[in-house]
């Protein structure tokens, strides 16, 4: 999940980090695509209509070689 995708949907990144309850200096430390676990919480906010977009996110080593 790419964080404009999260902008677009709530109207600015403030709207957004209430929606979940955590802070918007946290967000500030995010790159362009929002971490995993808050990813699922936007989801969530959003009733499933923001996808958590598996693509932006890796397979660690260890679940590289399990699959």
């Amino acid at each position: 999940m790419k964080k404009h995708e999260v902008i677009k949907y709530f109207g600015n990144m403030a709207k957004a980090m209430k929606a979940i309850g955590i802070s918007r200096s946290l967000a500030a430390k995010w790159g362009e695509v929002v971490p995993a676990q808050h990813a699922v919480s936007f989801v969530i906010a959003s009733n499933g209509e923001l996808r958590l977009g598996l693509e932006d996110y890796s397979l660690s080593k260890t679940q590289d070689q399990a699959a």
